[in-house]
């Protein structure tokens, strides 16, 4: 390896953990560590476990002799950009309104981004995986929730609609079961693992015959790999729940199309990732709900980069325009900081310890260079 190959630090924050990867300018994570949520504690307390993983990833990478650019986290919620803070985790609400950037860039002397989740995952697959050279790139991506996210020339759009971020509640049929908003045909009753899980339960009480029955039966847990090892099995259930889904998500897609007019739509998502059954699905309805001039006009395509997608795109931006084999200058923290940098670290502490106490010493806490694990194994 080259000496300045340059590489970022990704971190996914999700329901259960946090993933922190290192990631090249290519889009591959090198290396990743796994931190568990402590949920339910203050913000302090449910920090510390992702920036000691940090802190043993900033070592790991010097001990390989990256350089690394930055430090990008995606959040499952919503975000006000120009504070960089988080406005709502419904999952981690001990994190809404803290200064996340600016914790991380003092805490790390790195540019740190922050993006939604979605949305990193459209930026990784738009740079690095199956929407490269697209205009106009839009994402759907399905797991616990429906997510969805939007490009046009390289940029993500944020439009003043229902339509992107977590769409739990687009409508997408005017019956069924009812949504936590009050309201029937919400897409994520719809389509999403939970969903998934509610037809299998059904034809389990009703006495339908499926090799389901007995998996689950043994201890197995439910999970979309399951469902699509039986499906490619042909087990009838299994076939009619992505028969049904498909439709759906295909409905869905046909409102995103009608409102975007993309000229490439993604698939994403751990129920999507499964097969390609509920992509032929999708297809299929799109021609039912759409003229076949527009359909024609669509790409529709599954994602390439899966888990990986989140940690891609937010460490994208650290990347943009460069073409050289190896890496060149990290970005100043001074070109990304907002407000004056010498007043930003009381800030910061003032916040944390009139909210979160103990949190201001996340802030004054230096970050330990004391030789890794790597760096042992490399010393011999």
């Amino acid at each position: 390896m080259g000496i300045d190959e340059s590489a970022a630090v990704g971190v996914e924050v999700a329901v259960g953990g946090a993933t922190i990867a290192l990631v090249d300018r290519h889009g591959r994570v090198h290396h990743r560590f796994y931190a568990k949520t402590l949920r339910g504690r203050p913000a302090a307390a449910t920090l510390e476990p992702y920036l000691r993983c940090i802190e043993q990833m900033l070592a790991y990478a010097s001990a390989e002799s990256f350089h690394v650019r930055g430090l990008g986290i995606s959040v499952p919620g919503t975000l006000d950009h120009a504070s960089r803070r988080p406005l709502l985790i419904p999952t981690l609400p001990a994190l809404n309104g803290i200064p996340l950037g600016d914790l991380l860039e003092t805490r790390f002397e790195l540019p740190t981004h922050l993006h939604v989740d979605v949305d990193a995952a459209l930026l990784g697959e738009y740079r690095f995986g199956a929407g490269k050279g697209s205009r106009r790139l839009l994402f759907l991506t399905v797991n616990a929730v429906v997510g969805a996210a939007f490009i046009v020339d390289g940029k993500l759009e944020q439009p003043t609609q229902q339509y992107t971020g977590h769409v739990c509640h687009v409508p997408v049929a005017t019956n069924g079961l009812r949504c936590s908003c009050g309201k029937r045909g919400c897409i994520n009753t719809l389509v999403s693992i939970d969903a998934m899980q509610r037809m299998v339960l059904r034809a389990l009480r009703r006495g339908e015959e499926t090799s389901l029955a007995a998996r689950l039966s043994n201890g197995e847990y439910f999970s979309p790999l399951l469902l699509a090892e039986e499906a490619a099995r042909g087990d009838g259930v299994a076939l009619q729940i992505y028969s049904e889904m498909g439709r759906w998500l295909g409905a869905a897609s046909a409102i995103y199309i009608d409102t975007f007019a993309p000229d490439m739509l993604i698939l994403g998502g751990g129920v999507l990732g499964a097969n390609g059954l509920l992509l032929q699905q999708v297809r299929s309805t799109l021609m039912t709900h759409l003229p076949v001039q527009e359909c024609n006009k669509v790409e529709v395509v599954s994602a390439l980069l899966g888990n990986d997608a989140v940690l891609a795109g937010v460490v994208a931006s650290f990347f943009v325009g460069d073409t050289s084999q190896h890496g060149g200058q990290a970005v100043p923290l001074a070109d990304v900081a907002h407000g004056d940098s010498e007043d930003r670290p009381g800030q910061i502490e003032d916040i944390l310890d009139g909210t979160y106490p103990g949190g201001a010493d996340l802030i004054r806490r230096p970050v330990k260079r004391h030789r890794s694990k790597y760096e042992q194994r490399r010393a011999g």
